[in-house]
């Protein structure tokens, strides 16, 4: 049986020199270098070390987050995460988001001041409609802009109809009139009008509004939540963009990355667009064309990781070493790793070819 162990780092001493791995790596004892072929025999080191690197290290979430903004050489190691994990890594990142973005001003709006039903109760006139006819208890006028709001239940002055005021509605593009017979509404280019005899033989007052603002309450969270889901299927919609670019720009750096490895690096690179675009919702005005930053942001993080990932590929060489084609490290190793075997020259003192317990130089 074979005994696997995971070290972070380890020190292979060769000929009294220490050399250092600082790469992570899976560490296998095997057999002694004399069952591999006679031509080891002579260096009875005592144990053969084979190398392979530890795919991935355990990381939380947060952290990984932080590491995406600043550590680009970081993102080699997420490309050893698991896909659930990575999903995960865009739902909680959205949920900050959204919650930064909507959930706490919401929070902040219904828990501050003296409560939404005292607002309600103070904003709202008494007004009663029964029998199809509207009474409120004062008139209300406001006008801003494009914005007209007209509210006169005196039974001796009523509207017009629509069709009979179409040049004063072309001026507005929002609004609201009502008198004790109708209601007339416009948004945008939709003009309605109704008669509130066609609601029925129903009495509504202010008291049954304010009965109706827990339902409505429940409705705001549902809502909300609705916006979550909404926001965080279009923000993995939106990596695919991202991922797509990405792929043209691999293409031009020789970085050979499928497009699934590059999907989940979009997703990381879009840990700092989005804590931009969320401070940026704070601020009094709007920046036009903003989404073209917000990508190309993400499109150049995801070049910056490919190129570290690209560097980290190379093979790292330490000391003098005549040969080619693999991992040797320190000036005690003169001879070549190539993958699948080992040439003549082995490096260790001795002639033969590792693998190969039969041949005898």
């Amino acid at each position: 049986m074979v005994l696997w162990e995971r070290l972070e780092e380890f020190h292979l001493i060769n000929n009294g020199k220490a050399v250092r791995f600082g790469q992570p790596f899976l560490l296998m004892p095997a057999m002694t270098f004399g069952q591999f072929g006679r031509g080891c025999g002579r260096q009875r080191a005592g144990m053969f070390f084979c190398m392979f690197e530890k795919k991935g290290c355990k990381m939380n979430i947060f952290k990984e987050m932080a590491l995406s903004v600043y550590s680009y050489k970081s993102y080699k190691k997420f490309l050893g995460n698991k896909q659930f994990k990575v999903f995960g890594f865009g739902v909680v990142l959205m949920l900050i988001y959204w919650m930064i973005t909507i959930g706490l001003p919401c929070m902040r709006f219904f828990l501050s001041g003296p409560g939404l039903m005292a607002e309600l109760d103070e904003m709202v006139p008494e007004f009663e409609l029964e029998d199809g006819i509207l009474w409120v208890d004062q008139v209300i006028e406001y006008e801003e802009g494009d914005i007209y709001i007209n509210i006169d239940t005196d039974p001796d002055s009523v509207f017009y109809d629509a069709s009979e005021i179409r040049d004063f509605l072309s001026d507005y593009r929002q609004v609201i009139l009502m008198d004790s017979e109708k209601m007339i509404m416009k948004d945008n280019r939709e003009t309605n009008q109704f008669y509130f005899y066609e609601f029925g033989n129903i009495k509504f007052t202010k008291d049954n509004l304010l009965g109706f603002l827990p339902l409505l309450f429940l409705c705001a969270v549902i809502v909300l939540i609705l916006m979550y889901f909404v926001m965080t299927a279009l923000f993995f919609f939106g990596v695919i963009f991202v991922a797509l670019l990405g792929m043209v720009a691999a293409s031009c750096m020789n970085c050979r990355l499928t497009f699934g490895q590059l999907y989940m690096l979009g997703i990381y690179s879009r840990v700092l667009p989005l804590g931009i675009k969320a401070l940026i919702s704070f601020l009094p005005f709007h920046i036009p064309f903003f989404w073209i930053l917000n990508f190309g942001l993400s499109l150049l993080i995801l070049i910056f990781a490919m190129k570290n990932i690209r560097e980290q590929n190379l093979p790292e060489v330490h000391g003098n070493m005549p040969g080619s084609g693999g991992y040797a490290y320190g000036s005690g190793y003169p001879g070549s790793y190539a993958e699948g075997n080992f040439s003549k020259n082995n490096g260790f003192g001795g002639n033969g070819t590792y693998g190969n317990p039969n041949n005898d130089q």
